[in-house]
């Protein structure tokens, strides 16, 4: 099914669980759409299901992505969330300045950025019609085909069984929700010397970096992997080692080889 609006009127905001949960995120969501000018079609709160998930993010589906999947889904079905269907000339660009300026004063990840709205032209159709259609009015959803164009999960990562994966994703996502972010991070060193340290900004899909993390440090778990990978999009950096300052350099050089972002710090004492 086909919404029969004129392309490009109609667009969707999802406002996720952190979100939704947060009265000044949700405020300023409103003080951003009311600057806009965007008409609101529809909006109504609805606790997403993985399929609904899915529908969203067909490319997390298949097999590339299989931790941000399960991270994804454990993100997006953690409480309700807010569906905001909108409709206005350069409704999308519009639509995509209100996310950025959203993520860029409460997100602190990509399993933590507050807002979701459909930006490449092959996801903006079936994301309207999954959200003013499908959902409200319990009508078939099509999903759209979408495989990722960004390299996946790779080396030893690729190797484990994918219940190994999603049990390590989980684990880490619970300790995350239950005890704050930082109860969920691998524990610092204590003692000084240089610590390899990854930097935000990977320009790789999430399993990919991860891949490479794994690949550098093969004595990490899956759940330290997820958890250094996360920690630096959270706080900023992660110490991947901590050695000595030629030990610090090889490995930040290794990783920056490969695209990743690191710097070498020097520790101080606990």
């Amino acid at each position: 099914m086909s919404h029969p609006a004129a392309p490009g009127e109609l667009s969707v905001l999802v406002v996720k669980p952190d979100g939704y949960r947060s009265p000044q995120v949700r405020d300023y969501v409103d003080e951003l759409l009311q600057a806009s000018r965007l008409t609101v079609e529809l909006r109504y709160e609805v606790c997403l299901e993985d399929e609904d998930v899915m529908d969203t993010w067909p490319k997390f589906a298949g097999p590339k992505y299989p931790i941000t999947a399960e991270l994804l889904r454990l993100y997006l079905t953690s409480g309700p969330c807010e569906v905001i269907v909108v409709r206005g000339p350069d409704v999308v660009r519009r639509c995509a300045q209100l996310r950025s300026r959203v993520r860029a004063r409460f997100g602190t990840s990509a399993f933590a950025n507050c807002v979701h709205t459909p930006t490449e032209p092959h996801e903006i159709g079936p994301n309207v019609e999954k959200y003013l259609v499908s959902l409200p009015t319990g009508q078939p959803f099509t999903r759209h085909h979408d495989e990722g164009t960004t390299e996946g999960i790779g080396g030893r990562l690729a190797a484990l069984p994918r219940a190994v994966l999603r049990t390590a994703a989980r684990a880490f996502w619970k300790t995350a929700q239950e005890q704050g972010w930082r109860a969920a991070w691998r524990p610092r060193p204590e003692g000084g010397g240089f610590g390899a340290c990854l930097l935000p900004g990977d320009p790789h899909s999430v399993d990919h970096g991860m891949s490479l993390i794994a690949e550098a440090l093969p004595e990490l778990t899956p759940r330290e992997v997820i958890s250094a990978y996360v920690e630096a999009e959270v706080e900023g950096w992660s110490c991947l080692l901590s050695g000595t300052d030629m030990q610090a350099r090889e490995l930040a050089r290794l990783l920056a080889a490969q695209g990743l972002y690191t710097e070498v710090r020097a520790l101080t004492p606990v």
